[in-house]
């Protein structure tokens, strides 16, 4: 393949992710307004919610322009990203100082600050992309890289597979010809039947990245959606009040940010994910801890029956269940790490398009193809 269309396909590659990249942050920032502006955290009484859209738009508005920069494949742009992190790290000041004028929405602002942090550990990833992402140097950089333990150097390479066979009792050739012929076709019926059999791939820390991101989102939507189509059984003794729908929505929001964090060390297959993890787990162990007290605020009225507590604690309990069930591959070792994915900060290559990439050792501006 010439450096042409070399050239072109990896601008294909990263303009597709500038776009994905932005409208990420486009989606973030409306998914932040709207958490700050659930019912219960009050956000709109703080009258900090036309700063934070003031300040949304012009964070666009920069986005927009540091994305069209970098879609140029100028070299010297993608340093101005790490200039508009700092400017997002920046950002931070706005909900501290508020928080320090008004400690009576304390949690409003500590909510804030929380998807801060998450944006930001989604940006430090997406710059990265830009300088370890093959494509990305062969777009920024003009560098091919090709890996000597590359497992896409030769697509027609097969790999070794050894096949345990149990010992059998020495062979003993049959007088009969029917006979033998019958027992070398039984022979040969059991060697396909044994090299049919499928090797069974470990799991790999990308893989369970996925099922972790469905199922901690996927808890978002079906949980408290469960428990509005049954609010019949949380609701109070009067059958005016339910609580537990904002509650479940707020245990699964929580849930579902903290473990966004853990979600891109995985897909990432990052050193010390275990301990982010443990970390992650350390939180909602916290965090569980107070809302034990707003439970327990929540049995002292007398509005709600016993039953109401019960069911509660038992959703609780399954919607962790399924996150352990999840992540225990990672922290019992049957889950391995794929170093070869970290390597792509991005959508994986093309299987096709990779035999083509092959190494030279020099390049030419003036010249149309890579000359030796």
């Amino acid at each position: 393949m010439d450096d042409r269309k070399i050239y072109r396909k990896a601008r294909n590659h990263v303009v597709w992710h500038l776009i994905f990249y932005f409208l990420l942050v486009c989606v973030f920032v409306i998914g932040t307004d709207l958490v700050l502006n659930l019912d219960f955290l009050k956000f709109a009484e703080t009258g900090q919610h036309q700063t934070f859209i003031l300040v949304s738009l012009i964070e666009i508005f920069l986005w927009l322009l540091l994305f069209l920069g970098l879609s140029t494949g100028q070299k010297w742009v993608r340093w101005l990203y790490w200039v508009m992190y700092l400017l997002e790290v920046a950002s931070f000041w706005i909900p501290v100082r508020a928080m320090m004028n008004d400690w009576t929405h304390i949690f409003v602002y500590l909510t804030w600050m929380f998807c801060l942090f998450i944006k930001l550990a989604i940006l430090m990833q997406t710059g990265l992309y830009f300088h370890q992402n093959r494509w990305a140097r062969v777009y920024y950089d003009h560098v091919l890289e090709v890996y000597d333990d590359d497992p896409l150097d030769d697509a027609r390479a097969v790999p070794a597979r050894t096949i345990a066979r149990t010992p059998s009792a020495a062979y003993v050739q049959p007088a009969n010809p029917a006979e033998a012929a019958q027992v070398r076709q039984t022979a040969a019926v059991q060697h396909q039947s044994m090299d049919a059999i499928p090797e069974e791939k470990p799991l790999t820390w990308p893989q369970v990245s996925v099922r972790l991101g469905i199922c901690i989102y996927g808890e978002l939507v079906v949980f408290p959606i469960f428990v509005q189509m049954f609010q019949g059984w949380f609701s109070s003794l009067d059958m005016r009040s339910v609580f537990a729908t904002r509650d479940m929505f707020l245990l699964c929001i929580f849930t579902a940010f903290i473990w966004t964090i853990p979600v891109f060390f995985l897909y990432y297959s990052q050193k010390g994910t275990r301990r982010v993890i443990y970390g992650v787990i350390a939180a909602e162990v916290l965090f569980s801890a107070w809302f034990a007290t707003r439970l327990m605020a929540y049995h002292d009225t007398g509005l709600y029956p016993d039953r109401v507590f019960i069911l509660f604690i038992l959703l609780d309990i399954i919607r962790y269940g399924l996150i352990g069930a999840v992540i225990s591959p990672v922290l019992m070792g049957k889950a391995k790490r794929d170093p070869h994915h970290r390597q792509d900060m991005g959508l994986r290559l093309d299987q096709a398009d990779l035999p083509d990439l092959e190494p030279e050792d020099d390049y030419d501006e003036d010249e149309d193809e890579y000359e030796e």
